[in-house]
């Protein structure tokens, strides 16, 4: 199938960071969501994946990131607002960034934007982890045990 924007099916190459600071995650999500998720974006047709997470925290934080190695590779099923099915493949990558930027002090909630829309950040200490809103849910337990090499998930909360 070539066209999906005529269909329920949304079709969503993305890229995520994990950035550790202080025993912290950080996390942002929409305005007008609720659950928090992995910073990151879309790839853009001839773009690298790691590339567009540098390019995307740029943008969305005017943060310098230094894309350390590749943590998972997920290719995700899963329900979206308005009877939207998802079919999402993403890169996580753990990423850091640089020692004296100033997003490490944030104690609250901070700004970013994208396409104009607020970004809501923050830095989830990671033990609140298990609690909070996230998406998506199954990465919480490997967030806590961040592997030594790539791993490849497959999920389907479609049924």
């Amino acid at each position: 199938m070539k066209d999906w924007e005529h269909s329920s099916v949304v079709f969503n190459f993305r890229v995520a960071g994990v950035a550790i600071s202080r025993n912290r995650l950080l996390v942002h999500r929409a305005e007008r969501e609720t659950n928090w998720s992995l910073p990151g974006g879309r790839i853009q047709p001839l773009e690298f994946s790691d590339s567009a997470l540098v390019r995307e925290m740029s943008e969305e934080l005017g943060a310098s990131v230094t894309v350390e190695r590749t943590l998972w590779v997920m290719e995700n099923l899963f329900g979206y607002a308005e009877g939207k099915q998802v079919h999402e493949v993403c890169f996580y990558y753990l990423m850091r960034l640089a020692d004296d930027d100033p997003l490490h002090d944030n104690e609250s909630d901070f700004d970013g934007e994208e396409a104009g829309e607020r970004l809501v950040f923050r830095w989830l200490p990671l033990s609140e982890l298990a609690a909070a809103p996230f998406n998506p849910e199954m990465l919480k337990e490997r967030l806590l045990n961040i592997p030594d090499s790539p791993e490849v998930i497959r999920a389907n909360d479609l049924g």
